[in-house]
Order: structure tokens, then sequence, then C-alpha cells
């Protein structure tokens, strides 16, 4: 099951104003391996037990007393508490634009002279320590003007991070952010293809607008994204019907489908039968 963040979430702390998601404070016991997809971008202060971030070749560990950078994106992870209690974590989210705007505002533009990668560690100074401290303390008590506030503390953190030691590293991932160039359509479409992405979504992970997405996807497959991607989703659906046992609910999400209903429903308007029905007709023959 692939989980998405931010959202809202039983038994975790929110702070939001109207829909916009501007932190969690989460608690848990220990967790398996998660794939999740950031769909902002979200620097993580770990507050007890320690997280893990799973990838082909390594694993990093990143413990209490650290903050972790990440960019929107698929990961996979796991949360940890060895013998003590939960594991406990706030996370602050911010978006490509509320980027591009401090960058800008505070004259960072020039290009830094380090590469970055989809995340970055740093240690937590007590200039840090004290701006956490001070922003945990809001989920207790909601000012009024709490979307106001909090978008001047996100600018305070920015700030904050880039007068660490690693500066560099810090300046090098928040370019990357703004002023990478869009991934190839083809890529972007080839890895997600499977994964229960909105197109408002696949077309943040190419980092272009949904209008430039539907265009730029329109020129190179000759058919818009939401139609051609559910052919090919289908298709493999079908597939899987006739070859394995699997239920319909399980090929719906390995499919990438959003529901096991939404699955029948666009199953049946492309192939005129519900897929217990394609399996049945399969079975006789």
């Amino acid at each position: 099951m692939l989980l998405k963040f931010p959202k809202d979430q039983d038994g975790q702390q929110i702070l939001k104003a109207g829909n916009m998601h501007f932190a969690m404070l989460k608690q848990r016991g220990m967790a398996s391996k998660r794939t999740i997809f950031l769909k902002e971008n979200v620097m993580i202060f770990v507050l007890s037990g320690h997280k893990l971030l799973h990838f082909d070749r390594h694993t990093a560990k990143v413990e209490a007393g650290s903050l972790l950078l990440m960019k929107r994106g698929f990961y996979v992870m796991s949360d940890f508490v060895e013998g003590g209690p939960n594991f406990k974590s706030l996370l602050i989210y911010f978006s490509d634009e509320q980027l591009r705007r401090f960058l800008h505002k505070f004259n960072y533009t020039t290009p830094a002279k380090t590469t970055a990668g989809d995340h970055l560690t740093l240690p937590i100074n007590p200039l840090l320590e004290a701006f956490r401290e001070q922003y945990l303390a809001y989920f207790s008590q909601e000012p009024s003007n709490l979307a106001a506030l909090l978008s001047v503390k996100l600018y305070e953190v920015f700030l904050l991070l880039l007068a660490t030691p690693q500066q560099a590293s810090v300046l090098a991932f928040m370019q990357q952010i703004v002023y990478a160039q869009p991934s190839d359509i083809a890529f972007v479409v080839k890895q997600h293809l499977f994964q229960p992405l909105t197109l408002p979504e696949m077309a943040r992970l190419s980092g272009r607008s949904l209008a430039s997405f539907k265009r730029d996807f329109q020129q190179q497959y000759q058919m818009a994204p939401r139609r051609w991607i559910n052919e090919q989703r289908l298709a493999f659906a079908q597939t899987l019907l006739q070859s394995t046992q699997k239920q319909v609910a399980e090929i719906a999400q390995e499919c990438g489908f959003e529901s096991p209903s939404h699955f029948i429903r666009i199953f049946k308007q492309v192939y005129g039968i519900t897929p217990n029905s394609e399996r049945a007709k399969k079975a006789i023959i």
C-alpha cells in the first residue's frame, strides 16, 4: 500500500490552514518497510528513535537529534525505537514555490559549488533546537494567525539552515529543487505507471505544471495522458486476470488504481464486462 503525505492522518497531530498542510507531529511504534510518496518537500526533526531510508544499494540512518531534508518523490523507509518510547518526529512541509520565493527574496540565486541528492541529513545545533521547541508549541496553542505565522517560521528555519557549517550542501539541495530541469516525460511515466498517482502528482514529479505535462505528454504519445495511462494499466490488469489467481482488489492495487471499485468501473467501461466476468470467460475458453 502506498502512503501519501501530507494528508490528514488519524492519531497524528496536524497543523493546517484550509487545505494547506504546514506540519505534522508524528508518533508511532516500530514500523516495517513502507513505500511513501511525498507530495511536498519536507524537513523532519527526529525527536526519538531513528528512521531508516532504504535505497537499492545502501540504507541511511537518521537518529534523534538530526534533521532530514527530503524532496518530493518516492521513498522506502522504516521507523524504529530501541527499548524506549515510540518513534516521534516533527515534519514541516514546504513547496517548490515557497522555496523559490525564499531564494529570490534573500538573494541565494548564485549556483552552489556542490551537488545535491534527493535527501540531506544534518545535525541539530542549539539554534535549530530552539526553533524546533518553539514550533512544537503551536500544536498545543494555535494562534488565530497561524498560516501567516508559520509562513514566516518557514523562512526562519531556511535561514538557520543556511547559517550552519553545512551551508553549501543545504543551498545545493534547495537550488536543485527550484532550478532542476523538467524530467523526461517517458522516464517519469515508465517509473510510476503502476503507482496510484493522480495526473497533478505525476506532473509535479516531472517538474511541470499540470497544463505543461498534458501538453508535452500529448506531443510525445499523441494521446491524452489519462487515457493512455488507463489503457496501459487495464491491459496489464487483463493479463493478470487471465494468468493468475490474484484477487480483483489485489490486481487493482498492483496496476495503480486508487480503489477496487474504480478499477471495476473503468474496466467495464473499456471491455464491456467486469474483471470477474473476464476471468470466468477465460476459464470457459
